[in-house]
C-alpha cells in the first residue's frame, strides 16, 4: 500500500467547532478523510497489538492551535507515519489495519445509518456481466465469496480470484487499474474510480501451476478458458505460428483442457500488458511495453528486442512524485526499483509510466507469492487472522468521537450507506503546492524485496 496525505481540509464537528481533515490518499486514490485523534488512536490500538520498540514515532499533540506552517510540518509527518507502518508487514496485512481502513472509507464516503441492499455489476471471464447483491460496506474478500456461490464455484477456489478496476483509455481500449484488496468496499471502490470505471473478476496468481486446482472443477475451468480467451483476443498472449494452428484446432473441438495445457507454453501466458510508456534503461526516455509475469518484467523495446528483470534479483522499490510547476494539479509518479545487474552492480532501473501504482502492486504480490510457497507451498490469497478475543478489544474512532467495534466492520456496524456523497473538489480544500522537481515524501519509503535474501549464486 502506497500513502500519501496531498491535502487538507478545514471542516466542522456538530458542536460548530473546526477542525483539520486530512485527506489519506492509497495507491494514488482517495481513500478517506481522517482527523489527527482518529490516527492517534489507530497508533494506541497498533501498540496494543505489535511491539511498542517496532511502531514509528507519532507526531506530538499541540496545545496551542497549529500555524500554517504546523499544519503542513504535522501533514508531512502523518504521511510519513503511515507509509512507515505500511511497510511493516504485520501491520498492512492484518485484518485489523484493513478493517480500520475499510471503516475510515465507509465513514467518508458513505452518507447515513442504514444498510440497504444494493446490487453491483462485475464482469467475468468471457465477458459475462452478473448482479450480486451487496451491502455498501462489504469488503472485497466476502463480495469474491458471493460471486463464487451464484457461479457455482467451490468456496474453496474463491481466493484464486481477485476483483479489479478496469477502465477504457485514451484509445478506448480495455485497461485494467489496480486490484482491490480487502481493505476496501468493492461498490465504493467502482464509485469512486468514475463513470467509465467497472469490476471484473481474474485469476489473483502468477504461477501458471495453480491453474490445476481449478481445472478440477467445471466452473473453475470455464473461468479460467475464458479468461485465456479474452487475453488470447487482447493480444496479450504472442501464440506462434505453430500454437495458432493448434488452438484454432483445440478451441473449434472445445478441448478446454487441452487448451489449457497448450496455453502454458505460449509467450505471455498468465501475465499483465501494461499501456507503453518510457523507462532510462538503458537510456533516458526510451519507449518500452512492459509484461508482468511470474517472477519477472519483461521490457519489449521498439527494436524488438526484449529484456527480463527478475523480481528475486531486486532489492527494493519506490515511488516517486514528481510536481512540476506548470502542471501542479496533475504531479507525475515514477517508479524505481534497485536492480542486481551483474554479482557487484547494483542499479536503480526507472519507469515513468500512468499505471506506476498498479505496477508496483503486482510486483509485490510476486513477492508475497514466492515467499508463501517457500514457506509452506500455498497458493491463493490470504490475509492473516487476529484471534477472536483480541479483535473484541479493538475499535475505530468516528469522526465526531463515537467509538466502533472493529470485529463489526463486516456488515453489523450501522455507519453507512448509500449514495456516496459528493466528491471532494479542489476548491472546498486546502491543495498542498510542492516547489518544482522532486517531492521527497516517498524518497525514503522503498519497499524491501524478502525474495531477495533468498538469491543464489546460479540466479547471476
Amino acid at each position: 500500500m502506497h500513502f500519501s496525505i496531498p491535502e487538507t481540509e478545514n471542516l466542522q464537528d456538530k458542536d460548530g467547532s473546526y477542525y483539520q481533515g486530512y485527506h489519506v490518499h492509497i495507491n494514488g486514490n482517495h481513500h478517506c478523510t481522517l482527523r489527527y485523534k482518529q490516527l492517534r488512536h489507530l497508533h494506541d490500538q497498533l501498540k496494543k497489538l505489535f511491539s511498542h520498540d517496532t511502531i514509528p514515532e507519532f507526531p506530538s499533540k499541540k496545545l496551542l492551535p497549529l500555524t500554517t506552517l504546523q499544519l503542513e510540518e504535522r501533514r508531512l509527518y502523518l504521511e510519513k507515519y503511515l507509509q512507515s507502518i505500511a511497510l511493516d508487514h504485520r501491520i498492512s496485512s492484518s485484518t485489523f489495519f484493513h478493517a480500520f481502513l475499510r471503516m475510515a472509507q465507509n465513514e467518508t464516503h458513505l452518507s447515513s445509518d442504514d444498510q440497504k441492499i444494493i446490487h453491483i455489476r462485475i464482469t467475468l471471464p468471457g465477458e459475462e456481466v452478473i448482479s450480486i447483491p451487496v451491502t455498501p460496506i462489504q469488503e472485497t474478500s466476502s463480495v469474491i465469496k458471493k460471486v463464487a456461490q451464484h457461479v457455482g464455484l467451490p468456496e474453496e477456489l474463491a481466493d484464486y480470484f481477485a476483483l479489479f478496476i478496469q477502465d477504457a483509455n485514451e484509445f478506448n481500449q480495455y485497461c485494467l487499474v489496480r486490484r482491490l484488496l480487502n481493505y476496501e468496499s468493492p461498490f465504493l471502490a467502482v464509485k469512486l474510480s468514475g463513470e467509465s470505471a467497472s469490476l471484473v473478476m481474474r485469476k489473483s496468481y502468477w504461477d501458471s501451476i495453480y491453474d490445476d486446482e481449478l481445472l478440477k472443477s467445471p466452473i473453475g475451468t470455464k473461468l479460467v478458458y475464458n479468461q485465456f480467451r479474452d487475453d488470447h483476443k487482447r493480444y496479450w498472449i504472442q501464440p506462434n505460428e505453430q500454437q495458432l494452428i493448434s488452438l484454432k484446432r483445440l478451441i473449434d473441438q472445445d478441448k478446454q483442457h487441452e487448451v489449457m495445457k497448450l496455453a502454458r507454453q505460449i509467450r505471455f501466458y498468465g501475465g499483465v500488458n501494461f499501456l507503453p510508456c518510457l523507462t532510462d534503461f538503458p537510456t533516458t526516455r526510451t519507449p518500452v511495453s512492459i509484461y508482468a509475469l511470474n517472477k519477472e518484467l519483461v521490457f519489449c523495446y521498439p527494436d524488438l528486442t526484449e529484456r527480463s528483470f527478475r523480481v528475486t534479483r531486486m532489492r527494493s522499490w519506490r515511488i516517486t512524485t514528481i510536481v512540476q510547476e506548470h502542471n501542479v494539479d496533475h504531479p507525475k509518479l515514477e517508479l524505481s526499483f534497485e536492480y542486481l545487474l551483474s554479482k557487484d552492480r547494483l542499479q536503480w532501473i526507472t519507469v515513468d509510466s500512468t499505471q506506476v501504482i498498479f505496477l508496483s502492486l503486482c510486483l509485490q504480490s510476486m513477492v508475497e507469492e514466492l515467499m508463501r510457497k517457500q514457506q509452506d507451498g500455498g497458493g491463493g490469497s490470504s490475509f492473516p487472522q487476529l484471534a477472536d478475543e483480541v479483535i473484541q478489544k479493538l475499535t475505530f474512532l468516528g469522526k465526531h468521537g463515537n467509538l466502533l467495534c472493529i470485529s463489526e466492520s463486516t456488515g453489523k456496524t450501522r455507519i453507512s450507506k448509500d449514495p456516496v456523497k459528493k466528491s471532494l473538489g479542489l476548491k472546498e480544500s486546502i491543495r498542498v503546492r510542492f516547489r518544482n522537481g522532486r517531492n521527497h515524501s516517498f524518497e525514503e519509503a522503498r519497499i524491501e524485496n524478502h525474495a531477495f535474501e533468498d538469491i543464489r549464486d546460479e540466479d547471476l
